[in-house]
């Protein structure tokens, strides 16, 4: 009788380490969520808005701009008014998706298992947005480290599951 009270005791240590690691690979996501959007966000903006930024008193956002608009211009991107709005529009849809991918990190917060299919479909599709919209030139818009942090979480998440209910 005593064998089997220590044994639960030690597994219901191992359920709270298991619950404590997903809860803080949540609270890490949640905050990598909230960069994520902020960077994605303000290149929305920018890229949306060059022709204002190139009118406005203060130069050094056009300027930091310029600099990268160069690059891409060197690397065979189209830096035209369209072409810049397209790269707009898709920071604008990973600006969505990560709040879409947000909420399947709440779920598994509360360890819903349908929070890890939203969670990784969505970012499967954050990873997707740049190569649907550029194609094989999209690596030169959206930098490696982004698609690797991101595939690296799917990882993270999916040696967790296991600890996932309903």
């Amino acid at each position: 009788m005593g064998r089997r009270k220590k044994n639960k005791v030690s597994e219901t240590v191992v359920q709270e380490e298991t619950h404590r690691t997903l809860k803080v690979l949540c609270f890490m996501s949640f905050v990598g969520f909230i960069i994520a959007m902020l960077v994605d966000t303000g290149n929305f903006i920018s890229f949306s808005s060059v022709e204002e930024l190139k009118a406005s008193v203060n130069q050094t956002q056009y300027e930091q701009l310029e600099t990268q608009i160069e690059k891409w211009e060197g690397l065979g991107i189209d830096t035209s008014n369209r072409g810049l709005n397209k790269i707009g529009t898709m920071y604008a849809l990973r600006t969505f998706i990560d709040v879409l991918a947000m909420v399947g990190v709440v779920f598994m917060f509360f360890r819903l298992r349908l929070g890890y299919f939203i969670y990784a479909f969505f970012q499967f599709v954050y990873v997707a947005i740049p190569f649907l919209f550029f194609g094989g030139v999209a690596m030169l818009i959206v930098p490696y480290s982004s698609v690797a942090i991101t595939l690296i979480y799917v990882a993270l998440f999916t040696t967790q599951r296991k600890h996932l209910t309903r």
